[in-house]
């Protein structure tokens, strides 16, 4: 076996192709929460589909059997269809941690059986928001200014003024950098600045999360009393 190619599947993102030589067999693969992993190996085109096997594993704390039967992944579960022969595969669903991904290949008319392992990181993924506030004089609505960093669509949980109950915001379309929405507050508020916007949750297409208190994302509204009428007076030169 010569040559392994995994792929990494990002929605609307693109494809990431990397190749690892036998060489680096033990090579690390970092990847994002919620991506979908295609793995395929392109070497010996003469071997049957059946004999290429693939398996992950919980990574182990004993460093002496880093493949422990034990610690196998239902193929059920994170295999796509259940389908974990064939020389491609792809890989869903797996919870943030560290893996081993395992390859077996076997060929009788050469006599050859190989196996080769490849540690597997899987990163925990936040959907990223800023927002940006308004000021505005008394009686006007202000607006709030929202910019996602991810793939939506996005679904947000937010509260603003002196209100304890959230309201919902729903961006709908396929998003992929830098996307943005406005949302005007309509509620009237006399002058002040000791209003805010904050965001509870968002849920993308990968996963819902909830910050706490101290790290949601928030901003001011400032509401400016109403200028009063004076009288112009002419100044003589």
């Amino acid at each position: 076996m010569n040559r392994l190619i995994y792929h990494i599947m990002k929605g609307a993102l693109g494809i990431l192709l990397v190749v690892l030589a036998v060489a680096n067999a033990g090579a690390q693969i970092t990847v994002n929460e919620c991506d979908t992993m295609e793995f395929e190996v392109v070497s010996r085109p003469g071997i049957d589909e059946s004999h290429f096997v693939w398996g992950i594993y919980n990574s182990s704390p004993d460093p002496t059997d880093v493949l422990d039967p034990s610690g196998t992944l239902d193929p059920a579960l994170y295999f796509a269809n259940g389908q974990y022969a064939g020389r491609k595969v792809q890989v869903v669903n797996l919870p943030v941690g560290v893996y081993y991904v395992r390859i077996h290949v076997w060929d009788e008319i050469t006599c050859t059986d190989n196996i080769e392992m490849y540690v597997l990181e899987v990163i925990e993924t936040i959907p990223q928001v800023e927002l940006y506030g308004d000021s505005v004089c008394v009686g006007d609505p202000p607006v709030i200014r929202i910019v996602f960093t991810g793939v939506g669509p996005y679904t947000i949980n937010y509260t603003y003024g002196d209100e304890i109950t959230g309201t919902y915001v729903n961006v709908n379309g396929v998003i992929v950098d830098g996307p943005e929405v406005t949302i005007p507050i309509m509620d009237a508020f006399p002058a002040g600045d000791n209003y805010y916007f904050k965001v509870n949750q968002i849920m993308d297409e990968c996963k819902t999360h909830i910050f706490d208190e101290a790290d949601k994302p928030r901003t001011g509204i400032i509401i400016y009393p109403k200028p009063t009428n004076s009288q112009i007076y002419q100044q003589d030169n």
